[in-house]
This record gives structure tokens, C-alpha cells and sequence, in this order.
């Protein structure tokens, strides 16, 4: 029995509080594209903030947490009346960094798009964001302090776990290995790898959410599937197309447009029917239908890493680019969204674009600050911020022992009834033990 739970809590059992936690998290329509987007984009600026502080001692850890990981947490548990303040807050104290450099803007941008590291850093802070993002959400929505419109929402609408859905599959596009520079032999063989350890984690989830009779939402993917079968499936299918043709842009596009098309002519009216669940399509119809869209965030993503990669064009071009695609993407959203309106479930064209002006929006900015302060006297000054870059260096793995300690947390108390105060403190406990583990093993030079 939980130490918290109230009497409402304490007077049901079992049985009881599974049904009651998944009709909680049932139709949520979520909130406003700009008041999620905001929610991700304060934790952003945090990021960039660290990431140009320049700071190397074992104390940034602490700074870290405390700048980006606690301000996280606390928007969305107390503070999330003042996001647009806070937001606003967050950009001038990025300006006035800019302010405060001789960093030659002019001169900077004209410069060919080159790195002076290995990996462009803008992309190793988005992905740690992304798993840190979701971890954190993970648990959170357990808890009643949580908004319930950050929450996935039950068919249509914008959420905060929404977004962080699509984004985990841009991430994964964002590091895909082309045939141009990588050899046959090791794509198929870093592919095998990542799709087997995801299938693993997929059929993992399935029988231990059976078999501890875990709280589960068949909407959401359908009876067997959950979203790591998804992120398998967008990896294996992107991958076969992009071995006869490297136009991922062209891909992406034919692909969204093939999913719509069947979107329309019965495919949505299929997903959201009252269907008997037969056989294993019938029973997972949300999560196959779901593929095509996912698969067309990841072509998009590839097409944004070959803009990145692309040494000989000039920074400023890449950004003009970037803007230019993000404006068409928001301006597209607006119009579309008022026909189709926005569907993590689904995955359509009005999601597929908001998503993809999201990430790019954000990429956008990191890559910005990057280019401006990678280089001074030969120094770099734009430094993945060291607990991002411990998470990013074993992301499925911090994600997968997130998800257990999930579990763990949910069967041992009734989160739904945990005050406000305890559940700020629970899942900062969590998100302090999950972080350690991924500092412990970059530190131990451990890479799963």
C-alpha cells in the first residue's frame, strides 16, 4: 500500500486502480501548439545557456541539473502559468550572451559549413535532450501534479509526450549512416544490431506489461504493439529505400502523401472504428497504421543531416535554408490543421509537420549558437553540456532502464494519489538515479 495514497486511494484494490489509472489517462485533447512547443523550447534555451557557459568541473553536473533538468521539472509541476514569461526570460538572457561576444557575425556565416569536431554537437544535444525530455515524461504523467494536457492525447490535438514521440524518431534519422560514406557491410550490420535490440525491447515491454498486469492504453498502439516495434519498422523501412536512392526529401514527401492518400480513403475511419480485434493487424491497427507517418519523420530527418553535412555551402545558407523550410512547415500546419487536424495516433500530414517544424526550430537555434561559438582563437567555446552528453552516449540504454524503473515506481505506489510536493521529489529521485548511471558509464568509457 502506498505511504501516500488517500482513502479514495487506499479503498480500492488492484483491479480497482488499474481501471482507474487508464480511464485518468483517457480523452486528454491536449493544449495549444504554442503553449507545447514553449514547454520544450524553455528547456532548449536552458541547454544552449550550458552549453556556452563553458563549464568542465564535476560541480557542472550539479549547475546542470539545476539549470536544465530541475527548471524542467518545476515548470511543469508549479510553473507552468508563467511558460511564455519564462520563455521570455530564457531568450534575453541568451541575446545578451550574444551581446556580451565579439563573435563577428557577418564574417562567421560566410564561413563553408565546417565543424572542429567529429560530430556536430547541435545534433548530440538534441538527441540527449530528446531522451532526457522523455524519460522525464515518462514518469511524470503518473502523477496528477503533471498538466493533464501535456499528456498523449486520445486521438487529435497537441501534447507535450506527443511531440516527444516524433521527435525520438527524428533523432534516430539525425544519425543515419549513408552509403556514401559508410560501408554496406557495416550499415547492415549497426542496423541488425539497432533493429534486434529494439524488437527485444518491444516483445520485452509486451509480456512484462502482461504479466505484472501493468496499466495499458490499447488505443494508444493496439493490443501487441508498442512504440518500440514502430521505431524498428520506421529503421528498416527508411533503410531499404535510402540504399536505392539517397533523396531522403523526395522520399519523405512521396511517402507522407502515400499515407494520406490512404488516410482518406478508409484507413483513419478503420483506426478509429469500433472494430472487432481479430487477427494482429486488426488488433494493432493503430500502431501499423501509424508506420508510414513516422517513417516520413525519419526521411525528413536524413534529408536535415545531409544539409548538415554538406561541408562546401556556406553557414548562412544552411540557415536560410532551415528558416525558410520552417516557415513553409508552420504556415502549412496552420492551413492543413483546420481539415486534418493534428494526430500522434494517426501520424498524419498536420503531425508529421508539426513535428518536423519543431525539431527544426530547435536544431535551427542549437545549430545557430554552434556556428557562432565553436570557434575562437582556435578554442571551442560551444560544449555539450557533460550530463546531455553522458545521456546521449547511452541513450536506449538510460531509456531502458527508465522504463523499468517506471514500472518499479508505479507497482509500489498508486501514483495518482501522491501530493504535489512528494511527487516533485519522487520523480526528481528518479531522474538523479537514471542521470548517475549514464555519468557513471561515460566516465567508466562503457558504450552499449
Amino acid at each position: 500500500m502506498s505511504l501516500w495514497s488517500d482513502w479514495e486511494g487506499s479503498a480500492m484494490n488492484a483491479s480497482e486502480y488499474k481501471k482507474y489509472h487508464e480511464s485518468y489517462m483517457e480523452n486528454n485533447h491536449g493544449a495549444s501548439p504554442l503553449y507545447t512547443f514553449f514547454c520544450i523550447f524553455f528547456t532548449v534555451k536552458c541547454t544552449i545557456y550550458c552549453a556556452i557557459k563553458k563549464n568542465y568541473s564535476v560541480s557542472s553536473y550539479v549547475i546542470e541539473y539545476l539549470l536544465i533538468v530541475l527548471t524542467m521539472i518545476s515548470l511543469h509541476f508549479y510553473l507552468n502559468k508563467y511558460m511564455l514569461i519564462l520563455n521570455l526570460i530564457t531568450s534575453m538572457l541568451l541575446v545578451y550572451e550574444l551581446l556580451q561576444q565579439d563573435l563577428q557575425f557577418v564574417k562567421t556565416l560566410k564561413q563553408p559549413n565546417q565543424f572542429p569536431t567529429k560530430h556536430i554537437q547541435s545534433i548530440t544535444c538534441i538527441r540527449g535532450l530528446t531522451y532526457l525530455i522523455t524519460v522525464f515524461a515518462i514518469l511524470a504523467v503518473d502523477f496528477k501534479a503533471f498538466p493533464r494536457k501535456m499528456a498523449k492525447t486520445e486521438r487529435y490535438g497537441y501534447s507535450f509526450m506527443d511531440t516527444g514521440v516524433g521527435l525520438f524518431v527524428i533523432i534516430s534519422g539525425l544519425v543515419h549512416k549513408d552509403l556514401k560514406t559508410e560501408k554496406l557491410k557495416n550499415i547492415i550490420k549497426s542496423n541488425t544490431k539497432f533493429i534486434s535490440v529494439l524488437v527485444t525491447l518491444g516483445v520485452a515491454r509486451f509480456w512484462t506489461v502482461k504479466a505484472l498486469e501493468y496499466q495499458e492504453h490499447v488505443t494508444e498502439y493496439g493490443v501487441h504493439w508498442n512504440f518500440f516495434f514502430t521505431l524498428a519498422v520506421c529503421k528498416l523501412t527508411s533503410t531499404i529505400i535510402l540504399y536505392f536512392t539517397d533523396k531522403a526529401l523526395l522520399c519523405s514527401l512521396v511517402t507522407i502523401l502515400t499515407h494520406e492518400f490512404l488516410l482518406y480513403n478508409g484507413l483513419q475511419s478503420w483506426v478509429f472504428s469500433n472494430a472487432p480485434r481479430t487477427d494482429l493487424i486488426s488488433a494493432n491497427r493503430e500502431g501499423i497504421a501509424s508506420c508510414l507517418g513516422y517513417t516520413t519523420l525519419y526521411l525528413f530527418a536524413v534529408y536535415v543531416k545531409q544539409v548538415l553535412d554538406n561541408k562546401t555551402t556556406p553557414r548562412y545558407v544552411v540557415l536560410v535554408k532551415f528558416v525558410s523550410i520552417i516557415t513553409i512547415f508552420w504556415v502549412l500546419l496552420y492551413i492543413l490543421a483546420i481539415s486534418r487536424p493534428v494526430s500522434r495516433v494517426l501520424a498524419n500530414t498536420s503531425y508529421c509537420l508539426y513535428v518536423s517544424a519543431t525539431i527544426l526550430t530547435i536544431l535551427t537555434l542549437f545549430y545557430f549558437f554552434e556556428v557562432l561559438f565553436q570557434q575562437k582563437d582556435k578554442k571551442i567555446y560551444f560544449i555539450v553540456p557533460m550530463i546531455i552528453s553522458a545521456v546521449n552516449q547511452n541513450g536506449l540504454l538510460y531509456f531502458l532502464v527508465a522504463n523499468l524503473l517506471t514500472g518499479i515506481i508505479n507497482l509500489s505506489i498508486r501514483t495518482l494519489f501522491v501530493p504535489k510536493m512528494e511527487s516533485f521529489l519522487i520523480v526528481n529521485c528518479y531522474m538523479i538515479i537514471t542521470i548517475a548511471l549514464t555519468v557513471l558509464l561515460k566516465k567508466l568509457g562503457v558504450k552499449i
